[in-house]
């Protein structure tokens, strides 16, 4: 509703009930109550709301039953499954979504899509290279002919003979005096 000094009808009484209970600023009052004073068939307006307003605030709050609510969630679950959704109404529900739902979505979307791109895109186990595959490009031939048993000195030492704990196989030469 504008805030002009003056408003059209259609704006006061789309403001009356709002003003008459008191959920309105000051300065739009003030311009809906000046539209009252010059428009006589919006002043009958607002005096038809008021009375309905205060019929309303003497009628008792109704008591629903015990057991009220469960059956008719009951029944309306029952009333929904009965109803077939064709998938133009489903596709306009999910169309007509609030703005504010789709950015979760759209996150979710994209960490779900990261994630199974990653988990394609991993090598597996067993495509990556080996230790000795790794190392081989370092090795030099001069490192290869001094030790041309490079290979059975790991292999010993990882059947556990290179162990820190392990007795060792030669004795250590004793220095002569």
């Amino acid at each position: 509703m504008e805030r002009a000094a003056t408003v059209r009808c259609e704006e006061a009484r789309f403001a009356l009930l709002d003003v008459l209970i008191g959920r309105t600023p000051p300065d739009v009052r003030r311009v809906v109550d000046a539209h009252l004073a010059v428009c006589g068939e919006c002043r009958q307006e607002a005096a038809d709301l008021e009375e309905t307003i205060g019929l309303l605030r003497h009628v008792p709050a109704p008591a629903v039953p015990e057991g009220f609510w469960a059956d008719f969630m009951i029944r309306l679950e029952q009333q929904i499954g009965r109803e077939p959704v064709s998938i133009g109404t489903r596709l306009r529900r999910w169309l007509a979504t609030p703005p504010r739902v789709l950015g979760p979505v759209a996150a979710t979307a994209a960490v779900v899509v990261i994630l199974a791109g990653s988990a394609l895109l991993r090598q597996p186990e067993t495509l990556r290279p080996s230790p000795h595959a790794q190392v081989a490009p370092f090795l030099t031939e001069s490192m290869k002919m001094f030790l041309p048993r490079l290979s059975e000195t790991v292999q010993l030492w990882q059947s556990g003979l290179g162990t820190l704990d392990a007795e060792p196989l030669f004795e250590p030469p004793h220095d002569s005096p």
